[in-house]
């Protein structure tokens, strides 16, 4: 319990879901994103993958055209001791590290070390960014790990999706990022001034979000909390294990209230203490928020679709959020996330539809009944309390 409330009390906040500053109407949502620290930037449309299979293809080739570098930022992408990964996955996990014998130059992010008994909350936070930049031109951001589950087991990959840009201007500033993060971690530094960078903007505004839970500077919660707070007539949440805490129900309630149709798509995780913990907190969020709650889990004939992994939230038809961070308490306040929100109604509708086409021929609406029938038959406290803290 010490060690828990250490935690909690050391790391990022969701309060920024109810603040002052997230509610307050005199304000525009441009200003509050600017102040909740996103990086404003024009992009171009991106290419758009929502299958592992075609990820993968577009990944190797653009890496086989190559000149200069790449640079990759991933969460999974290699084998670890311990229950680092739980799904499929850990199967056919093989190290990264004989990479570096190729001339690779890799960086563990907090490896196990006596420091952890000095900051325990490093055994809880997670660096769950993902990014790819190549020759300062190309770069991709989104939901997938570099590993089996999410792009190599075919058509039982995840779903889940990334998104390609081809403006050198956001390049640049991911590989600022990146070059900052690695010097971070690492008593061997390396210099922006090692990788070519170049000018050219795309047509489409944007607000880039570089999370870190050990610091104030950017704010996920902030983010989100605003969005909600700015929508007129609709919310489209894709939210991978919404296990939400008291703000985060609040914020998306306040919306209900106003009458913003808000509609959450999920499927149901088939290792069992998530499913468990899920039934468990579901009927809450639904009965404390009033949204719409979509299963995309089965398909017509009850057979199990691929897991729902998907990370997305579209308001108003206007603005699309993308990135690594999930619709809950973990990705808020315990993880290294990076989120993008790109103000396009077409953008908006292209990555909607793709979605759609991903969610199946049998997409079920759960009321609240229905929902606390499944949580008496199927919940566990134990199992929303692993969901919530790790999922």
């Amino acid at each position: 319990m010490i060690c828990l409330i250490f935690l909690l009390t050391s790391c990022s906040s969701t309060h920024p879901f109810v603040a002052e500053e997230t509610l307050d109407k005199s304000v525009s949502l441009e200003e509050k994103l600017e102040y909740y620290g996103g990086k404003e930037i024009y992009v171009d449309e991106p290419e758009m993958f929502f299958s592992g299979e075609s990820w993968l293809s577009k990944l190797t080739e653009e890496v086989g055209k190559a000149e200069d570098y790449i640079l990759i930022y991933t969460y999974l992408g290699s084998s670890v001791p311990g229950l680092e990964d739980m799904t499929e996955t850990k199967k056919y996990m093989t190290s990264l590290f004989p990479l570096r014998d190729r001339g690779v130059n890799l960086l563990y992010y907090s490896p196990m070390s006596f420091s952890h008994i000095i900051e325990p909350s490093k055994l809880f936070v997670r660096d769950h960014r993902k990014m790819f930049v190549i020759d300062g031109k190309v770069s991709a951001i989104g939901g997938m790990n570099l590993n089996y589950i999410s792009i190599g087991a075919g058509e039982d990959n995840q779903r889940d999706s990334m998104f390609l840009f081809r403006s050198p201007s956001f390049a640049s500033m991911l590989v600022e990022i990146f070059v900052s993060l690695w010097n971070e971690g690492s008593v061997e530094t390396i210099s922006l001034s090692d990788f070519a960078t170049y000018e050219g903007e795309g047509d489409y505004r944007a607000w880039l979000f570089n999370g870190n839970v050990y610091s104030n500077e950017v704010s996920i919660s902030g983010m989100y909390g605003s969005l909600l707070n700015e929508a007129e007539e609709s919310v489209f949440l894709c939210p991978y294990l919404p296990t939400l805490d008291s703000n985060m129900i609040e914020g998306v309630r306040l919306a209900v209230e106003k009458g913003v149709e808000v509609s959450f798509y999920c499927s149901q995780d088939p290792r069992a203490y998530l499913k468990k913990g899920m039934a468990w907190g579901n009927a809450n969020v639904v009965e404390k928020t009033g949204i719409t709650y979509v299963d995309v889990s089965k398909d017509e004939n009850g057979e199990a679709y691929p897991l729902f992994h998907m990370k997305m939230m579209i308001v108003d038809d206007r603005y699309l959020v993308i990135g690594s961070a999930n619709f809950n308490f973990r990705s808020m306040a315990l993880s290294h996330e990076m989120v993008l929100v790109i103000d396009s109604p077409s953008i908006s509708a292209k990555a909607k539809e793709e979605v759609m086409s991903t969610i199946g021929n049998n997409p079920v609406i759960k009321d609240r009944e229905e929902l606390e029938r499944i949580e008496k038959e199927q919940g566990s406290f134990l199992g929303f309390l692993i969901a919530f803290f790790g999922g």
